[in-house]
């Protein structure tokens, strides 16, 4: 027998009672407690094993069985108890970004067929913005995905369309309430449940402290009544962006926002993790940031170890329920002008519907029919953008177009 027929002759001997295990598994690819008490004595189950066994169950609880978007980070937190109960290993205070980057990515494509319809939302790590149409796309899962979903490339002749919405920009006759989460990868989460358009709620997001921009766009609202409601985690960081939005930065004012939470009450029934501090924090959550007794207990702990709480320990489903919940509280209602803009906008509605009827006569006369269309209208094209190379090609045609309706008139 040759030394590759002893080493695969081993192999199969010191995994044979695992196989024997793991064949008893559940339909969810899950074992007991005695069977994997008896595994561990004979296998040492990796972090990456871990993970891939409790993925599927993680991803299940965070976005209720698919029907929510999931951020990385909720999986991570759903899937990490589980992980430290079938590993001995330790997980390491990076371990967050590994899961994220690395685990889940793996998982995904590993089990490509069984995964293609999972809804996982990473953060959007920069955008991309289009020539011409000006349409911005934020590098992240949900929006490329939406993006090439609706990728077109016809050229027809169907009527232009008559927008019903009234072209607005500002919150002035389209929202009162403004939603400012602390962190990315939520805002996806939140508008694939249509909380923005069921609260007429305009949605911004930062990554860690607020800079100027931020809390100078927050006054703007503020001056013009609009409220805005701070989501955050229950943290030291937590607090101090509240604070910061509140007090402004250098350069900057502060406003008047709400903080919604996450507070000790509202995460009773979440995850907690530990936390160190190189300085105690409770003098400054208690006397800066109005923290409670109760508050700066639970969070600073003895002064350099305490615990805290992140949002991404809710599921989809919890978050979007508390964030009703709170919204009720505050009487977050539809969105409803004035009489004066009511009476415009009706007015608007009548007008544009009567001049849809008229397109619709043109159209069954089928006048495109009828259109010569210029035999050197390419040469045509190529002289006016080098001309005017700021345009589009569809731009140069509307161009021509007009130029030669002028000469028959």
């Amino acid at each position: 027998m040759s030394l590759a027929d002893d080493l695969m002759a081993g192999v199969k001997t010191a995994t044979k009672k695992w196989k024997t295990e793991k064949r008893r598994a559940d339909r969810y690819d899950r074992v007991s407690s005695s069977q994997l008490s008896y595994m561990r004595m004979n296998y040492s189950y990796s972090i990456r094993d871990a993970a891939f066994d409790v993925m599927e169950e993680a991803y299940n609880k965070v976005s209720s069985n698919g029907r929510y978007y999931a951020n990385a980070r909720q999986i991570m937190y759903a899937a990490r108890p589980g992980i430290i109960k079938i590993t001995t290993k330790e997980l390491g205070k990076n371990f967050d970004i590994y899961f994220t980057q690395t685990l889940l990515k793996d998982y995904l494509e590993t089990y490509e067929s069984k995964t293609r319809g999972w809804k996982v939302v990473w953060d959007a790590r920069g955008h991309m913005i289009e020539p011409f149409t000006g349409h911005k796309i934020g590098l992240g899962g949900i929006d490329v995905e939406q993006y090439g979903r609706n990728w077109h490339a016809t050229v027809n002749n169907d009527s232009p369309e008559i927008p019903i919405l009234i072209d607005t920009k500002g919150p002035a006759n389209r929202f009162k309430n403004v939603l400012f989460i602390e962190k990315e990868g939520f805002t996806e989460v939140l508008t694939d449940a249509k909380i923005h358009e069921r609260y007429d709620m305009a949605m911004m997001s930062t990554k860690g402290i607020p800079v100027k921009a931020a809390c100078d766009l927050i006054n703007m609202f503020e001056s013009e009544g609009v409220r805005v409601f701070v989501l955050h985690d229950f943290d030291k960081d937590g607090f101090k962006i509240v604070r910061t939005l509140r007090e402004g930065t250098r350069m900057a004012w502060g406003s008047d926002v709400i903080d919604l939470g996450l507070r000790l009450e509202d995460v009773k029934d979440l995850e907690a993790e530990l936390v160190t501090y190189h300085s105690d924090p409770s003098w400054y959550l208690k006397h800066d940031c109005d923290a409670t007794e109760e508050e700066v207990k639970f969070l600073s702990g003895n002064g350099y170890r305490g615990h805290r709480v992140e949002i991404n320990a809710m599921t989809s489903e919890q978050l979007i329920t508390w964030l009703e919940k709170k919204f009720k509280e505050y009487g977050i209602e539809k969105m409803i002008p004035e009489d004066d803009s009511l009476i415009a906008g009706f007015k608007r509605a009548d007008y544009l519907q009567q001049l849809e009827t008229k397109i619709a006569e043109l159209e069954e006369e089928d006048y495109t029919e009828n259109i010569d269309t210029p035999d050197d209208l390419s040469v045509q094209i190529k002289e006016l953008l080098k001309k005017n190379p700021e345009m589009s090609w569809d731009q140069a045609i509307w161009k021509i177009a007009e130029e030669i309706s002028e000469n028959k008139e």
